[in-house]
């Protein structure tokens, strides 16, 4: 599959897209869909290239690889370029949209010009046929004039909207990859801080229940110092996986900082929360880490819960300090278990 076929339909683009990223052995993420989007659609050249040689050369594409591609040519410098060139052609559209609507004020009021002088010229008791045939020819060519002046400033409205959309469509790229973490696809903390001040607002509307799991992978330091940042990655991206795969849709599932995550739950009494908990921490506990070009096994991974539910009419930063405060204690008890503070 290249970037040179032609697929017209978006619904098929992003079919071939998830196939190809299948057939990479790849992870889904924004990151890695926004490449291989922009692969098949050759939305730009040097990215469908750099792609299609790497590929070419049977060269393996790692997540790594594919997000230092994603930061060169779509990350947030690249993306602000392009969309100051949308900002920029957006302004030049709305400027010929503009003279457009100058000339078609100009082209009406002399229409109704023309109109008025023909009215006076039919209206005369001396008009003959031979002028009421000009008059006629005359109002004829105006009503061409005026047809085309239409037809020209409908094209450059039709311009101006496709300009608006597509600045539209880059602001909600731009939103997202602000809104993701780029390691592990998942929610950034600024995604978390935006997602639980609406829960909480919720909750305090509704009175329903809301409760929040902080999670720590155990002894990522040593992992990290031991095996490299390049495995840490893969750890990190690994329990963002199961972290995902293991809750639903209305749960907001962030990377905290660091090897931390936290995981948002509405809707959600502490009892609940504490069986998810254990059932999160018995899902990590079943991964191994393997390298897939060594097959050098890592052993297999824990983490340290801590949760709590929200109280009705407190500080948000109390609850998140209560729930950092049962990991904190969950990691002193011996780390791979999960503690509740009320």
């Amino acid at each position: 599959m290249t970037a040179t076929t032609k697929i017209a339909n978006p619904r098929d683009i992003a079919h071939n897209v998830m196939t190809l990223v299948a057939e990479l052995n790849l992870q889904p993420t924004p990151q890695v869909y926004h490449v291989f989007y922009s692969y098949l659609t050759d939305e730009i050249p040097e990215l469908s290239q750099l792609i299609k040689v790497l590929i070419r050369n049977t060269q393996e594409l790692d997540e790594e690889t594919v997000f230092r591609i994603y930061h060169k040519f779509l990350g947030a410098h690249a993306m602000q370029q392009r969309l100051n060139l949308g900002v920029e052609g957006l302004q030049a559209a709305v400027e010929r949209v503009e003279e457009a609507v100058h000339n078609v004020i100009r082209e009406t009021e002399g229409f109704c010009e023309h109109l008025d002088n023909a009215s006076d010229q039919l209206n005369a008791d001396d008009v003959t046929l031979e002028v009421a045939r000009d008059v006629t020819r005359g109002l004829s060519s105006a009503t061409r004039d005026a047809h085309g002046r239409y037809s020209e400033f409908n094209g450059c409205l039709d311009e101006y909207h496709n300009e608006v959309r597509r600045v539209r469509s880059e602001l909600e790229l731009v939103r997202r990859d602000a809104l993701t973490d780029t390691l592990t696809g998942i929610a950034n903390r600024k995604n978390f801080d935006a997602s639980l001040r609406d829960a909480v607002t919720t909750t305090m509307e509704t009175g329903a229940p809301l409760s929040l799991l902080m999670i720590d992978i155990d002894h990522f330091k040593n992992f990290n110092d031991s095996h490299g940042h390049r495995a840490g990655d893969g750890v990190l991206k690994a329990v963002a996986r199961v972290l995902v795969n293991s809750t639903k849709g209305a749960d907001t599932v962030a990377r905290y900082g660091g090897e931390e995550f936290s995981v948002i739950l509405p809707d959600t009494t502490a009892e609940n929360a504490a069986k998810l908990a254990n059932k999160l921490r018995d899902n990590v506990s079943g991964q191994r880490i393997i390298n897939k070009k060594t097959g050098k096994d890592f052993g297999k991974l824990t983490v340290s819960i801590g949760l709590t539910s929200y109280k009705l009419g407190e500080n948000i930063l109390e609850f998140v300090d209560r729930a950092d405060g049962a990991l904190y204690q969950a990691k002193q008890e011996g780390r791979n278990t999960c503690i509740m503070i009320q």
